[in-house]
């Protein structure tokens, strides 16, 4: 009966819930990566990096566990693979990070650790994960810094990719370029995903002090920044002027963090780049309740015919990583259908009254989060990633398919929002309904943000991705960005599309990110003036080549779907 009840709820659940593609986000940030790696798979093993036969090992430092030593790359200290907590296998699955295991003697992080399970995701220029493991709480560190004194502004990166897939390794988000261009220190992090990182369970929940379950990706993420607070001066990095800064799902994460009681005091300043976190309008991605989530892990337990066990958890606790990534994979689809379908089953952050007390949105808009400077944006074409490809003869039938979804979402508002992008305006239905798309679920949530911080008089800077490289046919999709923030783009890897422009472009990004990480404003001198958002002027900072101060695009659309979610 209990299962009967939690597929009857699932299956209402999931017309409202909606997928942007549950390995995607690591395929596209693969395609704009500018190098590689390849090593050996192994539990827990670590993964050899891209490490220039001239380095050599640092003189080692202490972190919590032991001595560490990294590799000297050029100007910049590089640690990879430092553990930040105890592996979380066995009877630690589904538990709370713990403290990490010490160690003796000095161990070499020169190569990254194991990417956490989620599946296979290859990317097409046949660029993997290589290695997968539970053991995979790992965090990597690029400093310039030559000694603890100098006290540089640290940024710390959460990787995106639905949280269903992504690395803290991966090459496209390399900080070496970052970290030595603008003198930050940079550390990127591994959390669990999937059904490791956000499954719920009831017999979890009682077993928990707090009665809950689900969050521990989130939890994963709280741990790094503790030891970022205890570990970065170490490093030569400031542990009071810490910067989270995330695209996509991390950039959700970011949001969870500034709302998130258990991460309050950890940074200083955040950065949210395209999050897509509004639960209950049209940024549908993002956040289920506890209840929602544990009915979800019962459907689970119940595929593995598990249900019954004499202890659920402890037979939960036993099943092969790889036969849960199997049970809890959706059946394949294109990136259209991946689009506009939910996948099932759906894993993602749980407003579980603990980690997140309740929805983001609505904590923002009351004031109960960090307070903290945030810089934020989306890009003008997010949603042509999944469906800039659909075939011509298949076009309007996944437009169509698409906007139905939009429609019981928006609700009343629908008619009105719908006809502020007709066909004609945009080359046709399909390119339509992605821009239409692209104003629902991303511009709106960045500008929805930026008006609680700005309206809060905190300060709030608001950006707009526009760039189209020359010869994309998927333009400033999401994820486009990311090379340019991290100035890892460069004519090579661009296949010889890049330009100087956007060679330009990526230096400027770059120091506006880590200006706002120094000071909590991303201006300096030699660069366009970026205006602190006010939600009288609209204004933002339009992305592009060149870059310049700009009225905020499709502002009629965003209000409309901001009182379509509060409606709701």
């Amino acid at each position: 009966m209990r299962q009967a009840r939690a597929r009857e709820r699932i299956g209402q659940s999931a017309t409202v819930r909606a997928a942007c593609g549950l390995c995607l986000m690591l395929v596209t940030l693969m395609l704009v990566a500018c190098g590689g790696h390849s090593g050996p798979s192994g539990s827990g093993s670590p993964v050899a990096a891209s490490v220039a036969p001239a380095a050599q090992l640092t003189h080692p430092v202490r972190v919590d566990g032991g001595r560490i030593s990294g590799l000297g790359e050029g100007t910049l200290r590089v640690f990879r693979g430092i553990p930040y907590a105890a592996p979380p296998v066995g009877d630690l699955r589904w538990r709370p990070p713990q403290p990490v295991h010490p160690w003796t003697g000095v161990r070499k992080c020169t190569a990254f650790g194991a990417s956490c399970p989620q599946g296979d995701p290859v990317a097409e220029n046949e660029a993997v994960v290589d290695s997968q493991s539970e053991d995979c709480l790992y965090l990597n560190v690029w400093t310039p810094a030559r000694a603890a004194k100098e006290r540089l502004p640290v940024m710390v990166w959460i990787h995106g990719g639905g949280f269903v897939s992504g690395s803290g390794s991966l090459p496209a988000m390399y900080g070496e370029r970052l970290s030595g261009q603008e003198h930050v220190v940079v550390v990127s992090l591994n959390y669990r995903l999937g059904v490791f990182g956000f499954f719920a369970h009831p017999e979890l929940s009682e077993e928990s002090a707090y009665g809950v379950s689900g969050n521990y990706g989130l939890l994963d993420q709280v741990a790094a920044l503790r030891w970022v607070r205890r570990n970065i001066a170490t490093f030569g990095g400031d542990p009071r002027r810490v910067t989270i800064f995330g695209q996509s799902a991390g950039g959700q994460c970011v949001i969870s963090h500034l709302v998130s009681p258990l991460s309050r005091g950890l940074f200083a300043r955040a950065i949210s780049e395209s999050p897509r976190y509004e639960d209950r309008g049209v940024g549908i991605w993002s956040t289920l309740t506890l209840e929602e989530q544990e009915q979800q892990g019962l459907l689970i337990g119940s595929s593995l015919g598990i249900d019954e066990a004499p202890s659920t958890l402890a037979a939960l606790r036993k099943v092969p990583a790889q036969r849960l990534l199997t049970a809890t994979a959706p059946a394949p689809r294109s990136l259209a259908q991946q689009f506009v379908q939910p996948p099932m089953p759906s894993f993602q952050p749980v407003v579980d009254g603990r980690v997140l007390p309740e929805e983001p949105w609505r904590l923002l808009r009351r004031g109960d989060w960090a307070r903290v400077p945030v810089l934020i944006g989306s890009n003008q074409d997010e949603c042509n990633m999944w469906l800039a490809g659909v075939k011509p003869q298949a076009a309007d039938t996944v437009a169509l398919t698409s906007r139905r979804r939009l429609s019981w979402f928006t609700g009343p508002d629908w008619p009105v929002l719908a006809a502020q992008f007709p066909a004609p305006d945009y080359g046709g239905l399909l390119p339509a309904t992605s821009r239409l798309s692209t104003v629902l679920e991303f511009n709106t949530a960045a500008r929805y943000t930026a008006r609680c911080v700005a309206s809060q008089n905190l300060r709030a800077y608001l950006y707009y991705f526009s760039r189209v490289p020359p010869g994309d046919s998927e333009g400033a999709h999401h994820s486009a960005e990311i090379p340019y923030v991290f100035d890892s783009l460069n004519p090579a890897h661009a296949a010889g599309r890049a330009e100087s422009a956007d060679l330009r472009l990526a230096g400027q990004m770059a120091d506006y990110w880590a200006a706002f990480a120094a000071t909590g404003d991303p201006n300096a001198p030699g660069r366009p003036r970026w205006p602190r958002y006010d939600p009288a002027a609209d204004v933002l900072l339009r992305l592009d080549a060149p870059v310049g101060a700009a009225k905020t695009p499709y502002v009629g659309a965003c209000a409309i779907a901001e009182q379509a979610d509060r409606s709701r």
